[in-house]
């Protein structure tokens, strides 16, 4: 069973800082690239391999590797993670299995499946009010709404990929996520190029830029915005430090793969980064006051 959460991360601050040792802060966890959903962004219901998915055994492996790496965090994440299943086995088993394994086990939905696995935390991806979602999701808003309405959960965050057809919704979006009693938070990263078939939502500079300001206006304002002002800032300057080696990739075949979550997925393209969890990890590892406390938001309070 892991430690108590200040005592885990002091050690793994500890081992990182005083030890050098490289040792992964999360993992990003595809088992499946199955999904039910097309979704213009993005590029992994494109590829060939579409149909992948891991089974229970292999599961069981890559975590106890995870484990014995010192990985404190694991996010389940597809493709749709809820469509997994090997016999008897679903998802809720393999969050199950890892919460007596890591410190903290979240899952990356797409929210058209109901939002009842036993994680620590549920992101549901909502990438804009409900004509825009639907254009960009495959008309799924009004599914995720159901599912959000009849969930329980107590940790569900919306989370939001800007790209430049959903700018405009970003405050309606904050509006409508502040009014929903299950929805804790939301957070925002921006649209990556993988350049695989998906469109092309890239923002111009001004465009993130304009986004940023929009985003740091609403945290001032009130509203649940819960990444850090500093990543933020960063994120429309394009200068933040990066430590890729806290992250650590699963996919569906079982592979494993250190470093930038683009690595095993696609090209490395660090001038176009908008991966703000990875950014939010890295400015915690440097002490960075505002990261930390979106970490504990997220993860731990």
């Amino acid at each position: 069973m892991p430690l108590p959460w200040p005592l885990d991360l002091a050690g793994f601050y500890l081992h990182r800082k005083l030890g050098r040792r490289t040792i992964p802060l999360l993992a990003s966890f595809k088992v499946t690239h199955r999904c039910n959903l097309a979704c213009r962004a993005c590029p992994f219901h494109r590829r060939e391999d579409r149909s992948t998915s891991m089974t229970w055994e292999t599961a069981r492996v890559v975590m106890e590797t995870l484990s014995r790496l010192g990985t404190r965090i694991v996010i389940f994440e597809g493709g749709e993670p809820l469509l997994w299943h090997d016999g008897p086995f679903r998802l809720h088993d393999l969050v199950r299995e890892a919460r007596n394994r890591f410190l903290r086990v979240a899952v990356t939905t797409n929210g058209t499946l109901p939002l009842d696995v036993p994680a620590h935390a549920i992101w549901v991806s909502v990438d804009g009010l409900k004509e825009t979602q639907d254009n960009l999701r495959s008309g799924s808003f009004d599914r995720i709404m159901e599912n959000l309405q009849g969930s329980d959960h107590d940790r569900i965050f919306v989370h939001c990929t800007l790209n430049r057809e959903n700018l405009g919704d970003i405050e309606g979006l904050a509006r409508w996520a502040r009014d929903l009693p299950v929805v804790k938070g939301l957070t925002f990263q921006f649209f990556y190029p993988y350049k695989q078939g998906e469109d092309d939502l890239s923002l111009f500079p001004e465009q993130r830029r304009w986004a940023v300001e929009s985003l740091l206006d609403l945290k001032k304002r009130g509203f649940p915005v819960m990444n850090s002002s500093n990543i933020l800032r960063a994120m429309a300057s394009g200068r933040w430090r990066c430590h890729d080696d806290i992250l650590i990739n699963v996919d569906p075949d079982g592979s494993i793969t250190h470093g930038c979550y683009a690595k095993s997925r696609g090209e490395i393209n660090c001038a176009a980064c908008g991966f703000t969890p990875v950014a939010e990890a890295s400015g915690a590892l440097d002490l960075k006051p505002g990261s930390i406390y979106a970490g504990w938001r997220l993860f731990l309070r």
